[in-house]
């Protein structure tokens, strides 16, 4: 056929009439009219206009896909870091915010569980990691010994029936002296870093 998409009558009109004649046997008395070059030069001007949308509509769905690979860094995706694990509370006794009384320190690893005023005495509980309980009552005794504290200031309580690789190994709680706040680090104010949760909060292992 002839070029529909930039199309001379004149050239279209002799292409009609030969394709036709070729093909005499098969359309019997065909003619050629104006009607019909008009008829396919609007045929021609159909299918240009329908390449050039699907041509549109493929290149804007290509950029929209290029564009959706360049920016998706920017959109929520977090950056790699290696470690999955949610950011923790910093350590209160760490900090400073009610500190032990003065030459006691717990040299072996713990979390802070709870912290607070019971009938006139500090009851810090902690929870502590990987050491047997007699290590770890061992340990207490000399840092209770250095303080100058009575070593029944602290108990140590071993989770029963613990596997042999278990992380968290028991609990201790330390009566001590009531204790004033000590630092002005604004997570001092933050009960999920003191660990002295409202009376209004209900428990929760949320809390770290």
């Amino acid at each position: 056929m002839a070029d529909l998409l930039n199309p001379d009558h004149g050239l279209l009109e002799q292409r009609l009439r030969k394709d036709l004649h070729d093909t005499g046997e098969v359309i019997p008395g065909a003619v050629v009219t104006s009607d019909l070059v008009a008829d396919t030069v609007e045929l021609g001007e159909a299918f240009r206009v329908r390449r050039l949308v699907v041509t549109i509509l493929i290149v804007a769905a290509v950029g929209v896909v290029v564009v959706a690979i360049l920016v998706s860094p920017a959109l929520g995706r977090a950056t790699p870091t290696g470690s999955y694990r949610p950011p923790l509370p910093p350590d209160t006794i760490e900090l400073g915010c009610y500190p032990l009384p003065r030459g006691l320190t717990l040299d072996f690893p713990y979390q802070v569980r709870s912290d607070g005023d019971v009938h006139g005495r500090r009851v810090l509980t902690l929870h502590w990691d990987e050491l047997a309980a007699a290590d770890v009552r061992r340990r207490l005794d000399a840092a209770l010994d250095h303080a100058g504290l009575p070593r029944r200031t602290a108990t140590v309580t071993p989770f029963p029936d613990q596997p042999a690789d278990a992380i968290v190994r028991g609990t201790v709680v330390l009566r001590l002296p009531v204790a004033r706040l000590g630092s002005a680090d604004p997570t001092c104010a933050d009960p999920r870093t003191t660990k002295r949760f409202p009376d209004d909060w209900v428990p929760s292992t949320e809390y770290g």
